[in-house]
């Protein structure tokens, strides 16, 4: 018979970027500044996606966008969680439609040369570490 072991549940990613937003709030130092891609994070229907994208509302992009002398971005996942792949799906009439994943969208940001960096990251502490290694201001922790 195995041990019993206990384990912590696995946090949920919208969890994982509240929490990562409520430590960008108190510890980045100005004049830094970050703002938040949500776009994946709430249901819409068919007519609010399309209205959307009309608009220019773009898929597969990162979730945090951090802005010091460039740009830095953080994709946050679950544990063992993939960047998007790009898949071939269908409209309601039945046309294909492609959907453009991360896995092609992050090469094209960095591309661009507004883009520094982009990384993927599973915890606040893991992102605060890698805000760091870009050497973004941020408050002491004591």
């Amino acid at each position: 018979m195995a041990p019993f072991r206990l384990t912590a549940p696995e946090p949920a990613e919208l969890d994982i970027h509240e929490a990562c937003a409520q430590a960008l709030d108190r510890l980045l130092l100005p004049p830094a500044f970050w703002f938040t891609y949500p776009a994946g994070h709430i249901k819409l229907s068919g007519a609010e996606v399309a209205r959307l994208a009309r608009i220019g509302l773009k898929r597969a992009l990162p979730d945090i966008w951090i802005l010091y002398q460039r740009v830095y971005c953080v994709e946050l996942k679950r544990h063992g969680g993939d960047l998007s792949k790009t898949r071939i799906g269908r409209t309601r009439s039945g046309a294909p439609r492609v959907f453009v994943g991360q896995e092609e969208t992050f090469p094209l940001l960095i591309g661009t040369g507004a883009v520094a960096a982009i990384a993927v990251c599973t915890t606040v502490e893991q992102m605060l570490g890698q805000v760091a290694v870009w050497n973004i201001p941020l408050r002491r922790c004591t």
